[in-house]
This record gives C-alpha cells, sequence and structure tokens, in this order.
C-alpha cells in the first residue's frame, strides 16, 4: 500500500478530471506494479494528456472499445431486461475498467437456462457465481466471526437477533481457535449439548460441538472459524475488529464483552474469582462451574441479557483497533445494586484443550 500512494494518488487526479467532464471517452483505470493504465475511447483530452505527463509516475494511455458511459448504459439496459430485480435471472453485472465489455452473473446451473439477452452494442460475457452474501452478527456467513448469534439444533429462542423475528438464537459464538490445522468456535459449555449440531441467527449450519468441559463451561464446536468478532450493535451498526492472541487476566485489568444481545459492553474490572457458581444449561438444569473469573461492572440490570452467553471476553489494545482474547462469557450476578460479569478465563481452555490457540490476525496458520 505504501508502494502505491504516488500511483493511487496520479489515477485519483486523473479520475477527478473525468468525473468533472474531461471527455466522454473514458473507459476506466488500473494501477500496476509500476505505472498507472488508463483506457480511453478516442484518446483523451488535452487537460487529461497534460496531467498524466505530469503526475509524477508513469501513466499509460491504452485505446478502449468502449467508454465508460457506454457501458454503464448498456448495463442497464441488460438489468431492466433481465435483472433478478426484474424477474429476470441475472444478480450482477460488471463492468471491465480496460472497455471491452461486460460481464453478468447468473446463479450456479442457471446459465444454460438464462433466456435469450437484449441486443446490446457491447459484449456481455456470462458467468455463473453465487449471489452476494450480506453478513451481520445475526446473519453471519463463512468462516464465522466470534461474537455470532448461534443456536443448538432444538433448543429455545430468546427472542429476534437485532429486532428481526427471523433471526433466532439463545447463545453467543466465543473466539475463533484452532488446535493444530482444526478450527473451531469457543463457547460456554451451557450453550449446548455435545455432539449436536449449531447454526446461526438465520439457520445456517456452523457445525458441531464435538469438545465440551462442563466443569469449566466450555465447549468447541467445530467449524470454519475466522480471526474477528463483531463489534456494534446487533443488526444495526455491525463491524468487526481482529483478533490478536491471547492474554491471561488479572485483577484490576479492564475488560469488554461482545454479545449477540447486548453488542459491545466495556467498563468491566476483575475483582477475584469463583472457586464455583452454579447456573442453568441449555435443558434448564442446575449446573455448577468452577474457577470462574469475576469482573465488577455497572449497576446492575444495564448491561448483559439472556443471549449473551459464550460471547468473547476481551482487551482493547492499538488504541482499540485489535482485541486480546481473555475469556468467554458464563453470566452475571447481581447484588448491592453492582453487576459481576463471571466468565471463564481463556487461559483455562488451554489447559483444557493442549495446543489451543486464538486464529491470529496477526500470526495466521
Amino acid at each position: 500500500m505504501v508502494r502505491q500512494e504516488p500511483l493511487v494518488r496520479a489515477a485519483s487526479t486523473l479520475r477527478t478530471l473525468a468525473e468533472q467532464g474531461g471527455g466522454d471517452g473514458y473507459a476506466g483505470m488500473q494501477i500496476t506494479e509500476d505505472r498507472v493504465v488508463l483506457w480511453w475511447k478516442g484518446g483523451p483530452p488535452p487537460a487529461v494528456t497534460a496531467a498524466a505527463r505530469s503526475a509524477g509516475v508513469p501513466v499509460e494511455v491504452r485505446s478502449a472499445e468502449h467508454s465508460r458511459k457506454e457501458l454503464r448504459a448498456a448495463a442497464d439496459r441488460l438489468w431492466r431486461s433481465a435483472g433478478a430485480e426484474h424477474g429476470g435471472q441475472i444478480h450482477a453485472v460488471k463492468t471491465f475498467s480496460d472497455g471491452s465489455g461486460l460481464e453478468a452473473a447468473v446463479r450456479p446451473g442457471q446459465k444454460r437456462a438464462l433466456a435469450q439477452l437484449p441486443e446490446l452494442d457491447v459484449p456481455v460475457h456470462v458467468v455463473e457465481r453465487d449471489p452476494v452474501t450480506l453478513t451481520s452478527r445475526c446473519d453471519d456467513g463463512v468462516p464465522w466471526y466470534g461474537g455470532l448469534a448461534i443456536r443448538m439444533d432444538g433448543s429455545y429462542s430468546v427472542g429476534a437477533c437485532g429486532g428481526n423475528a427471523n433471526l433466532t438464537y439463545n447463545c453467543t459464538g466465543g473466539f475463533g481457535v484452532h488446535i493444530g490445522s482444526t478450527e473451531y468456535l469457543l463457547t460456554a459449555g451451557h450453550c449446548g449439548l455435545i455432539n449436536r449440531a449449531f447454526r446461526d441467527g438465520a439457520g445456517q449450519y456452523i457445525g458441531q460441538a464435538t469438545k465440551a468441559h462442563t466443569y469449566y463451561d466450555l465447549m468447541l464446536i467445530e467449524t470454519d472459524a475466522a480471526d474477528r468478532i463483531w463489534d456494534g450493535v446487533p443488526g444495526v451498526s455491525d463491524f468487526s475488529k481482529p483478533v490478536v492472541g491471547w492474554a491471561w487476566t488479572t485483577p484490576g485489568q479492564s475488560l469488554c464483552y461482545s454479545g449477540a444481545t447486548s453488542g459491545p459492553r466495556c467498563g468491566y474490572t476483575v475483582d477475584g474469582s469463583f472457586t464455583q457458581v452454579c447456573g442453568l444449561n441449555i435443558a434448564g438444569m442446575d449446573e455448577c462451574w468452577y474457577d470462574m473469573i469475576s469482573a465488577k461492572g455497572a449497576k446492575a440490570g444495564t448491561s448483559i441479557r439472556p443471549g449473551d452467553s459464550g460471547a468473547p471476553v476481551f482487551s482493547l489494545i492499538n488504541n482499540s483497533a485489535w482485541t486480546q482474547a481473555a475469556g468467554t462469557v458464563s453470566g452475571f450476578i447481581t447484588g448491592d445494586s453492582q453487576e459481576w460479569l463471571v466468565f471463564q478465563d481463556f487461559g483455562t481452555a488451554t489447559r483444557v484443550w493442549p495446543g489451543l490457540d486464538t486464529i491470529n490476525y496477526l500470526n495466521p496458520m
């Protein structure tokens, strides 16, 4: 990116001239290793030629068969005739920056059945592609991020994730982890049962719980996981942050968590540990957990709600741009107008399953 900076500046200057009416023949540009390639139908006007000469980097001008204006007009006609929005099979139309034509995408298996396309003045290349997948913590996708809404097959729901009644869940996935080359989502043990399948809020299959440790309230869902966790208000302002390893928790340490119900919550201070604490598991049965961490937070009733169990607990580093794994949420205890986050230390999970580690943004496997 640093090497490309002068090329990006030159390309941006040329694009500005084209946008300001520097000529209808502009087709597109491409940044290569050492130059900016500019495609133009009929040759660029004097102002663009002068800017290319004074750009400070090599600018190569090439002839284009069609201008961007022509391609976009053709794309509009194609979309109105065969686009998914208008009852057709095409779900995406792409223009080529060299002015050579269009690419129309249909779902896999639909190319042969595609209706005859309208007569256009530009070539159209039809390909089979899956549609764009839009993800959020309530409706995630492969690879799965920590902090997503999860639900074991056949279990109850705590409600609508992000306010969408079609997205149901009862827990939150924790960090993406691995043992050797096998990847998992780490979550709370009481969120499911061993050998049972888990799905996201939209019902998409995540994986099966293949490892669990009731004593420490830990569970591993074998799946394709990622090195990121969800942040932001569920279903409203979802975005993600990278995970850069883990560290043992220490009293006095300030921590956050990010649940599928509450979103990100910070301001919890580790103040000790519970040698044992009891609650209800997914089957509604009493269950006790040991060696849990206690972190004092805000006034009771203002933060953790059902559905946050299993959520990633973390510290913020690198000016809050990165996260460092600290553990997974089990629940909370209130009293004296205070609230304590109860979670299992990530370090404990590494003792239970030797070789377990985060999928690390800085040190990928």
